[in-house]
C-alpha cells in the first residue's frame, strides 16, 4: 500500500501537480500513518495507542472506580480538528444521549463554537472523566457532582492518548476542574486566563465552563469567555471579524 501511495505520489510530482485533493477520510488515515504501519503486536504501548476505537476500548474495561456510574460517554466532533474542548464529567443528559455537552451548557458552548466561526462537529468535545460521577448510589436523579482528584488522575492518562491520537493544535480547558485535572492548578480559572499554559507539548487555555455562564449571566464573565475565544481564534491564526472582536462589550 505504501509502494503504490508513493509512486502515485511521485507520479504527480513529475507531472507538476503540486496540489492532491483527499478525503476527511483519507486525511484521517494520513494523519494516523504511523499508527496504521505499526506492528500490531506493539500497538498502544511506546508510540501510544492506535486509534480512538482502540481507547473507547481500553475504557470499557476500566475496574476499580466504583465512585463513577457504567455508561461511557466519549467524544464528539473530529479527530481531524485543530481545536479541543476538555470538560470535567458527564452529567445527566449526558450520559442518556451518550455524548459531551448536550445539556444547557453544552448548548452554549455550541453558540459560542458557532460565533467563532465553525460548526460543532469541526471541533473536538470531550470530558477527563469519561463515566458520570455517583451521587447517593443508582437512582440520583438529575444530580450531578463534579470528579474528585483521583477521578481525574485514573482518566487522565487515557485523556493523554487522546490527546495524542488527535494532535490538536490547542486545547481549551472548561472550568475550573478540568483546568486542576488537566494542568494541576488549584487557583482559580480568573488568575489563569490569558496565558498560554501546556500539557505535556500541547498549549492550552483556560476558560470558564459554561455551565458558569448560565449561573452568572453577566454581561462582564460573557466577555471574558468571549475574550479567551479570541485568544484561541488568534493563536490558530483563524480571521477575526471587527464584529466578533467587540461582542459583549457593552
Amino acid at each position: 500500500m505504501l509502494r503504490a501511495l508513493r509512486s502515485y505520489l511521485n507520479d504527480l510530482d513529475k507531472a507538476g501537480s503540486g496540489d492532491v485533493l483527499l478525503s476527511d477520510k483519507a486525511l484521517l488515515n494520513l494523519k494516523n500513518l504511523e499508527s496504521i504501519t505499526r506492528s500490531p503486536s506493539h500497538a498502544g504501548e511506546e508510540n501510544g495507542p492506535a486509534s480512538l476505537e482502540e481507547i473507547k476500548q481500553r475504557l470499557e474495561r476500566v475496574e476499580g472506580v466504583p465512585t463513577l456510574r457504567d455508561r461511557m460517554v466519549f467524544a464528539t466532533g473530529t479527530p481531524l480538528s485543530r481545536l479541543m474542548f476538555v470538560g470535567e464529567a458527564p452529567g445527566q443528559e449526558e450520559e442518556k444521549q451518550g455524548e459531551p455537552f448536550v445539556g444547557p451548557a453544552g448548548k452554549l458552548l455550541t453558540r459560542i463554537i458557532e460565533t467563532m466561526g465553525m460548526r460543532r462537529d469541526e471541533v473536538y468535545i470531550t470530558n477527563i472523566v469519561k463515566f458520570r460521577p455517583r451521587v447517593d448510589g443508582e437512582s440520583q436523579g438529575t444530580a450531578n457532582r463534579k470528579p474528585s482528584p483521583g477521578e481525574m488522575r485514573t482518566f487522565i492518562p487515557f485523556l493523554a492518548d487522546e490527546i495524542n491520537v488527535v494532535k490538536p493544535e490547542l486545547i481549551i480547558a472548561l472550568g475550573g476542574t478540568a483546568m486542576a485535572g488537566l494542568l494541576g492548578i488549584e487557583s482559580s480559572v480568573s488568575s489563569a486566563r490569558g496565558t498560554l499554559h501546556k500539557f505535556k507539548d500541547c498549549p492550552v487555555i483556560v476558560t470558564y465552563h459554561p455551565s458558569f455562564l448560565l449561573r452568572s449571566g453577566s454581561n462582564s464573565d460573557k466577555r471574558k469567555l468571549w475574550e479567551d475565544m479570541l485568544f484561541a481564534m488568534e493563536h490558530l491564526k483563524m480571521p477575526i471579524s471587527e464584529k466578533q472582536r467587540n461582542y459583549f462589550r457593552s
